[in-house]
């Protein structure tokens, strides 16, 4: 997974969106974040779950593969003042293997897929402490899915600089959710919420959030300065509305 976000590191920190302050808060009441116990954000990147949930643990752990994606992270924290937050490279292969100690809550945001699902959540599971649990975040990839005009837009520019570009699907329904995969797992008491926002992207902000996915990489795109050129000129000046529905998946021990 490291490999897949070489050159996007910075992108990925300044354009990905954060979450909303009322899932986060909803978590921290229904988890009794009272500024104790010890959280583990999961495939952290850049670490906004992580600092995020500092104010309310009694430490957090970042964890990534990209060492990278970790010194923006470790930027976050520094800028945001928040000092229990500790960044470690590594992914859900190497959890067995570190010292994380007894868990209260264990966050996953936008990188569940990358993961050996059934794996991570039996072992996170033996990690959690009893009344603890996990959440995994998540939002639909808008380039990919969004059906407004200057996504239709940013998605035929992206086409013709990029070879492997992932179908243009609209809104899915999947088979198997996330909520289903945390049903077969050994944790219990599934609840999926979902948070309604308005997102307006700037033009700068919708070429940057390109730029940060894992298909069209810096490094995938030949020409990066004749891409930019493209994109911004193809959509002129936003803002751009991009309405959206975050959702999280919880489940305790």
């Amino acid at each position: 997974m490291a490999d897949r976000f070489a050159g996007t590191e910075p992108y990925y920190a300044d354009y990905r969106p954060a979450y909303p302050e009322a899932a986060v808060q909803d978590v921290v009441e229904l988890f009794g974040l009272d500024g104790t116990g010890r959280v583990l954000d999961l495939g952290c990147g850049t670490g906004r779950l992580a600092v995020a949930f500092g104010p309310h643990a009694g430490d957090v752990v970042g964890m990534d593969p990209n060492p990278a994606m970790l010194d923006h992270a470790r930027e976050r924290a520094a800028d945001t003042e928040v000092a229990n937050v500790t960044f470690v490279e590594g992914s859900d292969a190497d959890i067995g293997q570190r010292n994380l100690g007894s868990l209260r809550l264990t966050t996953i945001g936008r990188a569940f897929h990358w993961m050996d699902r059934e794996h991570t959540l039996t072992r996170l599971y033996g990690m959690t402490e009893s009344g603890g649990g996990v959440v995994l975040f998540g939002d639909d990839e808008w380039l990919t899915r969004g059906t407004a005009d200057w996504q239709d837009a940013a998605y035929e520019v992206v086409g013709s600089f990029v070879n492997d570009l992932p179908e243009r699907t609209g809104p899915m329904a999947y088979e198997e959710t996330w909520a289903d995969v945390l049903r077969a797992s050994p944790f219990s008491a599934v609840e999926t919420r979902r948070y309604d926002i308005v997102r307006e992207w700037s033009t700068v902000e919708v070429v940057g959030y390109v730029l940060s996915l894992s298909f069209c990489t810096p490094e995938v795109v030949d020409d990066i300065d004749a891409f930019e050129w493209e994109l911004r000129n193809r959509l002129g000046t936003g803002p751009f509305v991009q309405r959206a529905t975050v959702e999280t998946n919880l489940a305790r021990r």
